[in-house]
């Protein structure tokens, strides 16, 4: 992953990592394999926020509503994306070479990096 990326918490970091490699394997995809991909890419998002919401009830996180409202967010643009990539997947292309980077990047930068600042205060970088 990108230096400026990571956040020093294993367990995000190594999600964060597997979605960055089904993002670089969307980019390069055939057609017939895009779809199967992206779907591929919401059941890991998924679980990448599901571990991040344990961590954020485990730890009694102070930031939780705002980070499960752009969880579930980021998790709805997706979807919708994949719906509309279904039907022309030229959009879903779009999105995924020109936003979804984006669109990580920003939540790791100002959501994530808060409860990784939180969980390093706890001294709980290593979980996984």
């Amino acid at each position: 992953m990108i230096d400026e990326l990571l956040l020093g918490i294993d367990a995000m970091d190594e999600k964060h990592d597997e979605f960055l490699d089904i993002l670089s394997y969307m980019k390069l995809s055939p057609k017939c394999e895009f779809l199967t991909l992206f779907e591929e890419m919401i059941t890991q998002t998924k679980e990448h926020f599901a571990l991040e919401e344990h961590l954020m009830h485990e730890h009694d996180f102070y930031g939780l509503t705002e980070h499960l409202q752009e969880h579930q967010t980021l998790l709805d643009e997706m979807e919708h994306f994949y719906m509309r990539a279904k039907k022309m997947p030229v959009f879903g292309q779009s999105y995924i070479n020109e936003y979804a980077y984006e669109k990580f990047k920003r939540h790791v930068t100002n959501i994530d990096s808060q409860l990784a600042m939180f969980l390093k205060e706890k001294d709980l970088t290593g979980i996984s």
